[in-house]
């Protein structure tokens, strides 16, 4: 469990110190428009004539705003 909270607390440092400002928000925006143009695909692609859903991009969707998640949690908390 220590060993899990030392690299979390490296990676809160990781984030926060060595990261710049502008860096870090430059990433968290390029997974967020990912994430939001995988889950408009899939909306789209659901609606489609064909009927078939497209599940791996609902889980890329998913994964991508976790990430983002996770960076936000790191920077800020």
């Amino acid at each position: 469990m220590g060993v899990l909270c030392n690299i979390w607390t490296d990676f809160q440092d990781w984030i926060s110190h060595d990261w710049s400002d502008t860096l870090f928000y430059v990433i968290l925006s390029i997974f967020a428009i990912c994430a939001l143009l995988l889950l408009s695909t899939f909306v789209k692609s659901s609606y489609n004539k064909d009927g078939k859903v497209r599940w791996l991009k609902l889980v890329g969707s998913v994964l991508l705003f976790a990430v983002v998640a996770v960076l936000c949690v790191a920077k800020f908390a």
